[in-house]
Parts: structure tokens; sequence; C-alpha cells
């Protein structure tokens, strides 16, 4: 092969090359958010595809949670809601499995900081349409929504809740 020829081969691979990169951009690959309460660190991965317009929801398939906290880690894929809440998503005709993390925050706990995380299916006025997660400061799940650290937590993330890349367009 000629040094003509080599060089039209070697702009032929690298156009290919190109054009897969582009193609590529618009394709899933995980969003991935960290936040640090306190000693417990939480990290969500989001698989999604954006949304090309801003009116329109990001496609999401599945988020997975990671907790670290005194040297032990699990991971959890979401929503990872306690029994009362997911009962009262499918009596009030929802889906689990639409809701989204797209807000979290720490609020103060009384032993310590609380993990605070906010669903929504992308908008709507239904019951089904939100639900709330609360972790405790070692980043296990609170099942109990009447205790007082759960409504304490919830009072205090009200004004601290930050944005987290899922359904909700940006």
């Amino acid at each position: 092969m000629g040094i003509k020829n080599k060089f039209s081969a070697a702009l032929v691979a690298a156009g290919v090359v190109l054009v897969h990169a582009g193609c590529s951009a618009g394709d899933q690959a995980p969003w991935r958010e960290q936040m640090q309460c306190g000693d417990t660190q939480y990290v969500i991965e989001s698989d999604c595809k954006p949304s090309k317009d801003s009116a329109t929801l990001n496609q999401c398939k599945s988020q997975t949670l990671s907790v670290s906290h005194g040297g032990t880690a699990r991971k959890a894929a979401l929503p990872e809601l306690n029994k009362v809440s997911a009962k009262s998503i499918v009596e009030t005709g929802g889906k689990v499995s639409k809701l989204f993390v797209t807000q979290w925050a720490c609020a103060r706990g009384d032993k310590g900081d609380v993990a605070v995380m906010y669903y929504s299916i992308g908008g709507g006025s239904a019951p089904y349409a939100e639900a709330y997660s609360i972790y405790d400061e070692a980043g296990a799940l609170i099942e109990n929504e009447d205790s007082a650290k759960y409504e304490q937590a919830l009072a205090h993330s009200d004004r601290h809740m930050k944005k987290v890349k899922s359904i909700m367009p940006r």
C-alpha cells in the first residue's frame, strides 16, 4: 500500500472513530452523584439518557444507591422505600418502579446526620407522584414514619435539598 493509500485509510479510520464518538455522546451512561452525611457516604448512580429539550423528562432505566459507613458498604436498587410508603404508592394506583430520586439532603437526626431522599415520577400531583426515604446515621433505611427521628429529618431537610441528576431535565 502506497503512502497516499495509507494516508487515505488513516483518514477513513479517524472519520469512523469520530462518527462513533458522536453517536455515543447521547447514549446512556451512569450519572454519579455523591453526598456525605456525617460519617456516611451516599452515592447514587442513575442510568439515564438525556432528553432532547428542557420540557421533556430524561429517560431513566434504573438508579442504584451505594452506602458506606464505618468500613462497611452496601448497594441497593432504588427506589428503596419503607413498607408504609411502598404500600401507599401501590394502593393509590402508582408503580414504585416509576419513582426516581430527584433531590436529597443531609439533615440533623437525634444522634447525628441522616440522609433524606426525595423521589418523584417527574411531576404531577397524584398521591403516588412522590415519596421520601430517610436513612439513619449508619445509612440504614428508617422504616417507622411515625418516629420522631423521621419527622425531625423531614422538617430539617426542607430548605437543604439538592438536585440529583436523574429523570428531571436540566
